[in-house]
């Protein structure tokens, strides 16, 4: 939901009379490909944008959107799609065809033709998107809007008498992941996360110029010892601490001991973990705190290249993040 590039599409199709039609996941239950606020836009000159989830199920769904597409319907209909366990059995009691996926849960997802006055909440969506900013999408058997306001956090769905539904959910860059250290790891897991679905701000305090081929997320140039203040306190905020110095990993891990930060993760081996941990206790940094940091950073894959272990780092907060959604 929070591609650039398919509300652009659905935004350049409104111009230009095309008709578009939006898929948008509003529920999950069990095991399931999508996640709630999961989008993808289909056009009837056959371009798509985005994703619900994919396999088979995607398949049909972008069937549905193609088959209202030729026949001009104009009313936003729901799908439930029910997948299967391994005896082929079909989970779910929403009333739901099987998708023939061997997974046990259901999905619905919501098939919304694009009407041409829904253009200004495009361009609402777009200019919060390009903006980083946060808001509230809207969206219903009747229509579609969108607000400022970013205090939604959740996918909230729901049903009403005579076939009518409701879906809100949180749009924009909510979470974001603020490197301290854009060396060869920071950068490769800032290029990494650009595609899944955070937000990412490098703090050096090196300039980005002096680096080969630097990411194009945010870049802030600050001492390492005042990188805590340019990271704000909240759920949708992680921290990834990989300095180039023994010393300034500490001095950062022990500053965001104030913060509260849905993620703190630093880069060591455990010898250099032990000593760092030891120093800060000395200094009155909270034991609980530091058993909450990931040290050493990351799952472990064997990972050596500064990408392997971007790769990893970036496992680890898909993990943490989708233990929080459970």
């Amino acid at each position: 939901m929070n591609s650039i590039p398919l509300w652009k599409l659905i935004g350049e199709s409104i111009r230009s009379n095309t008709q578009c039609v939006l898929l948008l996941t509003v529920e999950t239950r069990g095991s399931g490909p999508g996640r709630p606020g999961a989008a993808m836009a289909v056009t009837e000159s056959g371009t798509i944008r985005g994703t619900v989830g994919g396999g088979i199920m995607e398949y049909r769904l972008a069937g549905k959107a193609r088959k209202m597409l030729e026949t001009g319907t104009g009313s936003p209909e729901l799908f439930v799609d029910d997948h299967v366990d391994e005896n082929n059995h079909i989970k779910g009691d929403r009333g739901g065809t099987s998708s023939g996926m061997i997974c046990s849960g259901s999905q619905t997802t919501a098939v919304f033709p694009i009407q041409p006055d829904m253009l200004e909440t495009v361009d609402l969506i777009i200019n919060i998107l390009e903006n980083r900013r946060t808001g509230t999408l809207f969206l219903s058997s009747t229509g579609f809007t969108v607000s400022d306001s970013s205090e939604q956090e959740t996918h909230d769905f729901s049903t009403t008498e005579g076939n009518n539904w409701e879906y809100t959910g949180p749009l924009g860059f909510a979470d974001t992941v603020y490197v301290i250290g854009g060396g060869h790891v920071g950068r490769a897991i800032a290029n990494l996360l650009r595609g899944l679905s955070w937000s990412t701000v490098i703090i050096d305090e090196r300039e980005r110029d002096s680096f080969e081929n630097p990411p194009s997320c945010r870049w802030i140039i600050a001492p390492y010892s005042e990188a805590h203040s340019c990271i704000p306190d909240g759920y949708h905020n992680w921290a990834v601490i990989m300095t180039p110095f023994h010393r300034s990993d500490a001095e950062v891990l022990g500053s965001l001991a104030r913060k509260n930060l849905k993620y703190v993760g630093m880069m060591a081996s455990s010898s250099k973990k032990a000593r760092i941990f030891a120093e800060l206790m000395q200094e009155g940094v909270p034991e609980d705190f530091l058993n909450s940091v990931h040290c050493p950073i990351g799952i472990p894959i064997g990972s050596r290249t500064p990408e392997e272990i971007a790769v990893s780092v970036a496992a680890q907060l898909i993990e943490v993040r989708n233990r929080g959604r459970a």
